[in-house]
């Protein structure tokens, strides 16, 4: 069971961790009004918000916010990862999940159509969720996306889906995956540095 969760702005966020874990008293808000409000409260900080049930206090601080599920890759071939660049940021491939559809082929299909990629890429592992906030449309979303282990055994010509504002598709050696985390939105780059992390990279 996860003992914390990270909300992200496109520039702060929130970290929610277990206060028994933790050993510090319970705080923060009880919850939030709408994505104005969050933005304010967190500005360009990670703030950390204790909680005896971290799952529960992310549903009650969220529970005005209009929910959207999505999915996306991480895509490796041999010790490269798949880069996209969009509307001026490097990000990776993702989108959202539709109706009758499993997390998982939402992840395989984004992934195709972002990037150009075959049939010939395959999941070979869950990596965790991430979590977004933003306003669209009127409402406050809270976006969580499940983020998947991608490998492709070939390195296909890629062609990027430029009517969803993607000009580049890049494959990127592991060792210089830190040279783009500057250019990246927060959430993206703690993923990507949670990947480096977990598969020792750069060492």
């Amino acid at each position: 069971m996860r003992q914390k969760y990270k909300v992200f702005t496109e520039q702060g966020g929130i970290l929610i961790c277990d206060s028994r874990k933790n050993n510090i008293l319970q705080k923060g808000p009880h919850s939030f009004s709408d994505f104005a409000q969050f933005s304010a409260f967190v500005g360009q900080d990670i703030i950390k918000v204790a909680a005896e049930k971290p799952e529960i206090k992310l549903k009650q601080l969220f529970s005005n916010f209009k929910l959207i599920k999505a999915a996306g890759g991480l895509v490796i071939h041999e010790k490269e990862l798949l880069l996209i660049y969009r509307n001026g940021f490097w990000d990776l491939p993702k989108g959202h999940v539709e109706d009758n559809e499993t997390i998982d082929d939402a992840a395989l299909r984004e992934v195709k159509e972002e990037c150009g990629l075959s049939n010939r890429i395959k999941i070979v592992d869950f990596f965790q969720q991430s979590y977004h906030v933003y306003f669209f449309d009127s409402d406050s979303v809270l976006k969580i996306t499940d983020w998947y282990i991608i490998k492709t055994a070939s390195k296909e010509k890629l062609n990027p889906q430029i009517e969803e504002g993607i000009s580049e598709c890049k494959w990127v050696p592991f060792d210089e995956l830190d040279q783009y985390l500057n250019q990246t939105f927060i959430s993206i780059r703690e993923l990507i540095s949670d990947f480096i992390k977990v598969n020792n990279l750069n060492r």
